[in-house]
């Protein structure tokens, strides 16, 4: 008796499981459909529905101010590698390229977000002139990755610097407590060693090769 109980429990909870699985498929299906009313374009809802579902499991895995800056942080880095592998955005000898979610908003692009560089840097073939080519050149949307209103009063940014000429770089993680970057960093924003110091809160720095 036992053991047809047991094998009618396996059964319920497999159903339960294909039941869930089905109405998440579901869910996808209605949010992409959605976004293509909206929008009108299938590859933008597809893209929006697959943020919108990892920024909920990231916040689901960590729901702090934290957690909500380091998921923003990893749009931002893989924003600036994809520019970089793709050769949008080419960093000379020891140059550097940052980009910066803030609470204030920036009149430059309309949007609450920064960015810098440091030696010499071509986006899109051009010498570096502003960072509002920078950004374009990530593909990213800085109202979309914007940081959410629990993390307002804050910023949280990405910078990777090329190592001398070689082929391999540093990606840093930095966040501040002011609403704009250049209010708190003014005067040692192009310091990286500086920036790591005071704004890299315990983040290490880590290593990436194209």
């Amino acid at each position: 008796m036992k053991e047809i109980q047991s094998n009618h429990l396996h059964e319920w909870h497999q159903k339960a499981q294909g039941i869930v699985e089905y109405a998440l498929i579901l869910a996808f299906i209605v949010g992409i459909g959605a976004a293509i009313f909206a929008k009108g374009g299938l590859a933008e809802a597809v893209s929006d529905a697959y943020f919108q579902i990892s920024k909920t499991i990231a916040y689901a895995l960590d729901n702090t101010t934290a957690g909500h800056q380091r998921f923003a942080q990893n749009q931002l880095e893989q924003g600036l590698k994809n520019a970089i592998t793709s050769g949008k955005v080419v960093l000379g000898n020891n140059a550097w390229v940052e980009i910066d979610l803030q609470s204030e908003l920036n009149s430059d692009i309309d949007a609450n977000a920064d960015g810098g560089k440091g030696e010499y840097v071509t986006v899109n073939g051009k010498g570096y002139t502003k960072f509002t080519g920078l950004w374009k050149a990530t593909g990213l949307d800085p109202s979309r990755i914007a940081l959410d209103d629990a993390d307002k009063g804050s910023w949280a940014g990405v910078r990777i610097a090329r190592v001398g000429n070689s082929n391999q770089y540093t990606v840093y993680y930095f966040n501040g407590t002011a609403s704009k970057v250049q209010d708190e960093t003014k005067g040692y924003y192009t310091d990286t060693n500086y920036m790591q110091q005071h704004f890299g809160n315990g983040q290490t720095p880590t290593t990436w090769t194209p």
